[in-house]
């Protein structure tokens, strides 16, 4: 399945069923992102029940601490 992610086409591995399972494959710690999917902020308690379909535009922003 393919997806829309950060601006870039991005094909998601077969066993990627959720938003839960996309940050995983991503290798990010969910805690420190937000990721807006079709263009609603999604929260994270619903990453493991949020499903991502072929075509869904993804945006996932990841904070940075720093001074």
């Amino acid at each position: 399945m393919q997806i829309r992610l950060n601006g870039k086409d991005y094909r998601l591995a077969e066993q990627t069923k959720t938003l839960h399972d996309l940050i995983q494959q991503l290798n990010i710690d969910e805690e420190v992102v937000i990721i807006e999917q079709n263009h609603q902020i999604i929260d994270r308690s619903r990453y493991t029940d949020t499903n991502v379909q072929p075509g869904d535009v993804v945006e996932i922003v990841h904070f940075v601490g720093g001074g």
